[in-house]
């Protein structure tokens, strides 16, 4: 168990060292902070906590540095059981006003959480992951359909996770206006409100409840609508920001090259960010060695969830180097979550 002034003094070390990239000695400690003991005091803490694995000396520097063990004990105090602290709570409103100015303004989810992903990597300085709702979560909302000419359709799905997709199909025949009016209210009225999950197999017994004379154009339509479908199907992630883990390289320990390639290719971050359930307004961190998959072992993962209609749906995450500013990265992933919340109050 840490001592409250041996917290303080942690949590000096930690928030000079993300400051200034510079190992933290106690003597600076001593001229910068009033602790209200002797500098002798301060070595004996720093001693006390780099025996606990708290701190570390790196090389012969005279500073010590946390460790991850250390940023998890800071970590842990600034999140409350009940709501976020007061660091990250502060930092809220701004970044608030901030991400909404532009948000509000985009209904296409594509166009908004590709945005949310790059306003985030903005805010925080940091690179920044935004899942794409899980395909459990997602169910259609309505499928229109657009005659554009004598043979072409347009087909619109609209998710209840406010993702609008198109497909144009080339009919076998010419389509009356009533057919395809007839076709669309059929079709609608059997998937909307349905989970995309379920669809596909529904599909084929679909075509078969048409008349004969309208199946073949019907077949062409399913088939567009289940293009559609298997879009959705896919895991998928809007990621920004790795520019800002370039300028950073040398605190990633040589692992940034593959860090990289993991999200290029996306699976395993899906695998990280769903295993862990989250509490409402209350983030979580897993930080370097805690990874379970290596190349974030150099780095840490802060992240939230956000809902519809009070159903987790997916998460957003910032990602970084261990020595990152929690409380405002904290604040900036709280604040974009709540924003791509949609739930009963909105």
């Amino acid at each position: 168990m840490i001592s409250e002034r041996n917290m303080a003094v942690l949590r000096a070390i930690i928030e000079d060292f993300i400051a200034t990239n510079e190992p933290v000695s106690s003597k600076s400690l001593v001229e910068k902070y009033n602790f209200g003991v002797s500098s002798a005091t301060i070595r004996n803490d720093m001693a006390h906590l780099e025996d606990e694995g708290y701190i570390a000396a790196p090389h012969t520097s005279s500073g010590r540095i946390p460790t991850d063990k250390g940023y998890r004990v800071f970590v842990d105090q600034l999140i409350q059981a009940e709501a976020v602290a007061a660091e990250i709570k502060k930092n809220l409103i701004e970044l608030n006003r901030i991400f909404s100015k532009t948000l509000d303004q985009l209904t296409d989810l594509d166009e908004r959480l590709q945005t949310s992903a790059q306003l985030l990597a903005k805010a925080t300085g940091e690179a920044a992951v935004v899942q794409y709702p899980n395909l459990k979560s997602v169910s259609v909302s309505a499928i229109e359909l657009v005659k554009i000419s004598d043979n072409r359709v347009l087909i619109l799905l609209i998710t209840d996770a406010e993702r609008i997709q198109q497909h144009v199909v080339l009919l076998k025949s010419e389509l009356s206006n009533s057919n395809l009016n007839t076709i669309k209210q059929k079709i609608s009225g059997e998937l909307a409100g349905k989970s995309v999950e379920t669809l596909v197999e529904k599909l084929a017994d679909l075509i078969k409840s048409f008349s004969p004379e309208l199946r073949e154009n019907v077949a062409v339509i399913v088939s567009g609508i289940a293009l559609l479908l298997d879009a959705n199907k896919q895991d998928k992630i809007a990621f920004a920001g790795a520019a800002n883990l370039l300028r950073n390289e040398q605190q990633f320990a040589g692992s940034l090259a593959n860090l990289l390639k993991t999200f290029d290719e996306q699976s395993e971050i899906w695998q990280v960010l769903n295993s862990w359930q989250l509490e409402a307004e209350r983030p979580r961190a897993i930080i370097g060695s805690e990874h379970s998959v290596f190349e974030l072992s150099n780095s840490s993962l802060l992240f939230s969830s956000y809902s519809n209609q009070g159903t987790e749906v997916a998460k957003v995450a910032v990602v970084g180097p261990t020595r990152m500013n929690y409380p405002r990265n904290f604040a900036a992933v709280l604040a974009l979550a709540k924003l791509l919340s949609k739930d009963e109050e909105d």
